[in-house]
C-alpha cells in the first residue's frame, strides 16, 4: 500500500489495537476532515475495508479497544459539526475481522459525543470497571471546551458522565480536550490536549468518579491530540507535539517520559520530524514517500500550504509537515503506534521497549 490512496485525498485520526498479536488500526478518510464523503477505515493484515454505519455525514476520530467482554470494541464520532457529534459503536468477536451492527453509545444523546473522543478507555484493575475519556467542543464566538470522563461498570452498556473540572477564567483559550488515561500509583491519571501551550493533568482518588481540578504540567503542547501509555516498569511514555503554540506545528512527532505519573516529563526519541523516522524498516501501514509541494493545491484557509484553520465543521489543512495524532500500544517488547503522516497516510511502526525503559534487557 502507498500513500494518497485513490480512495480518498486525506486521512487522519488514527487508533490501535492488537488482537492475539494482530495489529488492527482504523481511521477517518475522505475529501478532508469534516467532509460528508468521511468514512472510518479498518485495517487488518494488509487489508482496508470501510466501517457500514448507515449514516450519511461526516465521521471522525475512531477509537478501537479490547472491552471487559473481551470483544474489540470500536467507537466513533458521526455528524455534520463537531458539536453535534453522536457517538456510534461496534463490537468484533474475531479480531476484526466482522463487526456487529453499529449503534448509538448513549441512545439518543446529542450533548456533543459520549464515550472516548480519541484514546481508548482505561481498563480499571480488577477487570469491571471501564473508564472512557471524552470531551465536547462548543464553538461559535467563544468556544468552550471540557473534558469529562464516562464511567461503566457493566462492561459497558451504560454510562456515568463524570466532568474533569476546568477553570475557563483562568484560560486564554477554549479549554481542554481528549484525555488520555492510564493507572497511576494512587488511581486513573487523565493528560489532556489543551489551548493553554502545556498539557493539563487530572487525577481521581475514587477509580474515577470525581476529578481533581485540571492543572498545567510542564509537557508541550500545541492544542493537537497526544497519547500516553504505562510502561512495565511504570514510567509513562507521551507520543505529541513538542511545540508550545495552540495550532502550532505538528513536527516533529516526539516521545516524552515521566517518572511520576506525569507531573514532570523528560526527553526520549524523535518518532518523527519530516526527514528521519525512528527506523526506516519499520513496519508502516501506508509507506510515507517524499514531502510534495504546495501552492495551487494547498488547502483553502491556509497561507502558505501549511497550517491551520479550525471550526466546527473541522479543521482545514494541507496536511504539510504534519506528523500526528499518535495512538499506542504496549505489547511484551515493544511500544506499537501509529500516526496522521501529512494526511496522505498512516503509520504504523515500532519501538522497543529497550529504548524507553532504564533497566530493560
Amino acid at each position: 500500500m502507498t500513500v494518497d490512496d485513490p480512495r480518498w485525498t486525506q486521512c487522519h485520526a488514527s487508533t490501535l489495537a492488537v488482537v492475539d498479536g494482530v495489529p488492527v488500526v482504523a481511521w477517518f478518510a475522505g475529501t478532508r476532515e469534516g467532509t460528508p464523503d468521511n468514512r472510518i477505515r479498518i485495517a487488518r493484515d494488509g487489508r482496508i475495508h470501510t466501517l457500514d454505519t448507515g449514516r450519511a455525514v461526516a465521521h471522525w476520530n475512531p477509537v478501537l479497544a479490547v472491552g471487559p467482554d473481551g470483544a474489540l470494541w470500536l467507537f466513533c464520532k458521526a455528524g455534520a459539526r463537531i458539536s453535534e457529534w453522536v457517538t456510534l459503536v461496534t463490537r468484533s468477536y474475531d479480531g476484526g475481522a466482522t463487526w456487529e451492527p453499529v449503534r448509538e453509545l448513549v441512545p439518543g444523546d446529542r450533548s456533543g459525543g459520549r464515550g472516548p473522543v480519541k484514546n481508548p478507555p482505561l481498563l480499571a484493575p480488577g477487570g469491571l470497571r471501564w473508564l472512557a475519556p471524552g470531551s465536547t467542543e462548543q464553538w461559535g464566538e467563544r468556544p468552550r471546551w471540557d473534558p469529562f470522563v464516562d464511567v461503566s461498570d457493566d462492561s459497558g452498556l451504560s454510562w456515568t458522565q463524570c466532568p474533569i473540572p476546568v477553570e475557563h477564567a483562568a484560560l486564554t483559550g477554549a479549554g481542554h480536550i481528549q484525555p488520555t488515561l492510564w493507572w497511576g500509583a494512587d488511581g486513573p491519571v487523565a493528560l489532556m490536549r489543551s489551548t493553554e501551550g502545556r498539557a493539563y493533568r487530572s487525577v481521581s482518588a475514587d477509580g474515577g468518579r470525581t476529578w481533581t481540578p485540571a492543572e498545567p504540567t510542564g509537557l508541550p503542547n500545541n492544542n493537537s491530540g497526544l497519547t500516553a501509555v504505562t510502561l512495565p516498569s511504570g514510567r509513562v511514555a507521551c507520543v505529541h507535539n513538542p511545540a508550545t503554540e495552540s495550532w502550532g506545528s505538528r513536527c516533529p512527532l516526539v516521545i516524552s517520559l515521566s517518572d511520576d505519573d506525569g507531573l514532570t516529563w523528560h526527553a526520549g526519541p524523535i518518532v518523527d520530524d519530516g526527514a528521519v523516522s525512528i527506523d526506516p524498516a519499520v513496519p508502516r501501514l501506508l509507506n510515507p514517500g517524499p514531502a510534495r509541494s504546495t501552492g495551487a493545491g494547498a488547502a483553502p484557509g491556509t497561507s502558505s500550504g501549511t497550517g491551520f484553520t479550525p471550526g466546527d465543521a473541522g479543521v482545514v489543512t494541507s496536511g504539510v509537515a504534519e506528523y500526528s495524532y499518535p495512538a499506542a500500544v504496549v505489547t511484551s517488547e515493544h511500544l506499537l503506534f501509529t500516526y496522521t503522516w501529512q494526511r496522505r497516510g498512516i503509520v504504523l511502526a515500532r519501538l522497543p521497549l529497550a529504548d524507553l525503559e532504564p533497566n530493560t534487557p
